[in-house]
């Protein structure tokens, strides 16, 4: 079973439009409303995958009961820790260019209390699980070391956790020793200094994430593929092109398709071509984190992973 952990929450609309333009009025019949944040984007696409998940966290409101809602349909297992103020809502409004505008809301302000029960409920069901998959930003209240916090709780049970987070939060949370981190490209440039321009750069700043406490590293190039360097050696990833639709939630489909096949023992070549798969397979689909199963078999088979 994989464990998710999504601390910030949405209820993510899409709206799909013919044209982004400044002061005009839109109509639409393409939009939709899903339990979103990175963590649950994770949750959506493990089950898709056919796996059992536990997705904790914290909900409030109106809001934070569709999402429960929402999540009990999907068959995800409910372990969120209920607050107080609602959870936010976010917006991403994509047109026929395939460009778009995200709007984020910042979501309610956690207590002591919340989180401390939040902490309790997650290390009670730590037996049960394979591998934890955290992402995300942090809501209003809570430490910016609150990952490092439930790493070491892992940590006591022998699980692995993946923290999928950027900036002052990943950076902090390195020297809780995380089995895998996941920044993208413009990520890992703002967080070394370091202009990601060639192979060895972005070998150097992986590195230097490595020395700071993370035992491996994703590194997403979005449409050029991604680069694995750690406890079982450096890859690079190519992958075939692709007809994109949106690509809001394919970094948490990789996540998703990592934690899913590591969780089945496959070895790390097979566990970062689901990976890519699945990224793929989400960017070719108008929801976020959604994928076709038919398509990443398919993409699984066109992505080639070289050592380096």
């Amino acid at each position: 079973m994989i464990g998710t952990i999504t601390l910030n929450p949405a209820v993510d609309r899409r709206y799909n439009i013919d044209i982004l333009e400044k002061n005009t009025v839109k109509r639409t019949e393409d939009y939709m409303a899903s339990a979103g944040g990175k963590g649950l984007n994770v949750s959506r696409v493990a089950r898709i995958l056919g796996e059992d998940v536990t997705a904790f966290g914290f909900l409030g409101g109106n809001t934070g009961d569709f999402i429960r809602n929402e999540i009990s349909k999907l068959g995800i297992n409910d372990s969120f820790t209920s607050v107080n103020g609602t959870t936010r809502t976010c917006l991403n409004i994509i047109d026929d260019n395939n460009d778009n505008i995200e709007i984020l809301e910042k979501g309610p302000v956690i207590s002591k209390k919340d989180k401390h029960k939040f902490l309790e409920e997650f290390e009670l069901q730590l037996e049960r699980l394979d591998i934890i998959a955290m992402s995300g930003s942090l809501p209003k209240g809570v430490d910016i070391n609150i990952y490092s916090d439930i790493i070491e709780i892992a940590k006591k049970y022998n699980k692995k956790v993946i923290l999928d987070t950027s900036g002052n939060v990943l950076l902090e949370n390195l020297k809780s020793n995380p089995f895998l981190v996941k920044p993208n490209k413009e990520e890992l440039e703002n967080i070394t200094g370091i202009k990601l321009d060639s192979e060895e750069a972005i070998k150097m700043s992986a590195h230097k994430i490595l020395r700071r406490g993370a035992k491996n590293i994703l590194v997403s190039l979005g449409d050029n593929g991604m680069y694995f360097f750690g406890e079982e050696g450096n890859f690079k990833v190519d992958i075939p092109k692709i007809k994109i639709k949106n690509t809001v939630g394919s970094g948490d489909s990789s996540v998703a398709g990592f934690a899913y096949s590591f969780s089945k023992g496959l070895d790390i070549q097979e566990v970062l071509k689901y990976a890519n798969a699945c990224g793929m397979s989400n960017a070719m689909e108008k929801g976020t984190g959604s994928i076709d199963i038919e398509k990443v078999n398919e993409l699984r088979k066109k992505i080639i992973v070289r050592k380096i």
